[in-house]
């Protein structure tokens, strides 16, 4: 279904594990045990969106490697770590998982919670949206104390500002344009309703600024394509986006609840915090993960 991704227990998502989730649909929990291996209680699943997997390019080492490796040493307990996309809590509800992490402002994961799948979430950490700067930065905003500060110079100076339309670039963007007292968008600000890497590819096009996730940008840049474009000011609050882990609640026979009630809770121990926190990428100036375990109940 996946294919080994480093030394440890990481997989990686493909086309055939997506075409396997279908079949386990299809067939039921009773598949789901036989062809995933649920029932063995000495293994705790835990199914992620990939921003946490975002590697050091040299060593290959991401920051759940130390935390892992740590737990298992602790506990005894293996922890196998697969990465999934828009299909994540689809695979979760046929027994693909014991936990889930995600972002937590996604339906999905309130619709799992509602729909009584899964627990309460626990919120882990916070990974950041950055702003993209080209090169020889025209608005200067490379000095700005914060990406408000810094919108204001790029509407003052009228430097093209490409939008990207994914929902949580579109809504830093709209914060950012309202907190600048609704500067005139003249020319310079530019929505052609593109997302993603198009929406990068025309702000490099046009030596202009734009916002995208921390991660995605990283990745982008390690592909045959990257743009000419530098991440800067993701260390605010308004870029920060919460990631949280949901045990999965069913169905009961599948899953190792035990084991992923404790992998959750030592996630959000003050030990694993500060090793989150610690956590930093060659060649990004600045942590691109942040604590948030101080936002759970006692």
């Amino acid at each position: 279904m996946t294919t080994l991704r480093t030394r440890r227990h990481f997989l990686r998502a493909s086309s055939v594990a997506l075409a396997c989730t279908a079949v386990l649909v299809l067939c039921g929990a009773s598949a789901a045990q036989n062809s995933i291996g649920a029932a063995d209680r000495s293994v705790v699943r835990l199914l992620t969106v990939g921003t946490v997997l975002t590697d050091d390019p040299v060593n290959g080492v991401n920051v759940l490697d130390g935390i892992v490796a740590e737990f298992e040493a602790q506990t005894g307990y293996e922890v196998v770590v697969t990465q999934a996309g828009v299909d994540i809590f689809e695979r979760a509800r046929v027994g693909g998982a014991d936990i889930v992490m995600a972002h937590l402002g996604f339906t999905e994961l309130q619709d799992f919670v509602s729909e009584g799948a899964g627990q309460w979430p626990a919120t882990i950490l916070s990974n950041s949206v950055a702003l993209l700067v080209p090169p020889g930065d025209p608005a200067g905003v490379g000095s700005a104390a914060d990406p408000y500060e810094a919108f204001e110079a790029i509407a003052a100076l009228e430097v093209p500002f490409v939008v990207n339309n994914l929902l949580e670039t579109r809504y830093i963007t709209d914060t950012l344009y309202e907190a600048a007292g609704r500067p005139d968008e003249g020319d310079w600000f530019i929505d052609l309703g593109q997302n993603g890497p198009p929406a990068l590819r025309e702000a490099a096009r046009r030596g202009g600024y734009t916002l995208w996730g921390l991660h995605p940008f990283l990745m982008l840049q390690r592909s045959p394509q990257p743009v000419a474009l530098e991440p800067v000011l993701f260390s605010d609050s308004i870029m920060q986006q919460l990631l949280a882990t949901v045990v999965v609640g069913r169905p009961p026979g599948l899953l190792n609840r035990e084991g992923a009630n404790a992998f959750q809770q030592y996630l959000i121990s003050p030990a694993t915090q500060a090793q989150i926190r610690a956590f930093h990428l060659p060649g990004i100036d600045g942590q691109i993960f942040w604590p948030a375990g101080n936002e759970n109940a006692d």
